[in-house]
């Protein structure tokens, strides 16, 4: 996999970066936060989907009973909200802004 992107989010106190293999469209996103306790390898923390519209995605998940656990969170570049799966993992819903 190659770095495609890195930089610090300031709401966070952090930064990301984002690795994809040379053939593909997808990409992994790697978070780190300051003073965030983690234990690496202990778990699964989250997975993030990209959507065209976060509004309609949640107004659609809501409509057959998955509930949001933040509220929708924006910065200048996106924003994004999160739900859980069956088994209690944290998925984030993002959209990018124009």
């Amino acid at each position: 996999m190659q770095l495609t992107h890195r930089a610090k989010v300031p709401e966070t106190n952090g930064e990301f970066a984002t690795v994809r293999s040379p053939d593909s469209d997808h990409y992994i996103e790697i978070n780190w936060y300051e003073g965030q306790e983690v234990h690496s390898g202990d778990e699964l923390d989250h997975i993030a989907f990209e959507v065209d519209d976060l509004d309609s995605t949640v107004t659609q998940l809501a409509s057959i009973g998955v509930k949001t656990v933040t509220i929708t969170i924006e910065s200048p570049n996106s924003k994004w909200t999160y739900i859980k799966d069956p088994d209690g993992i944290w998925i984030e819903l993002f959209q990018k802004k124009a």
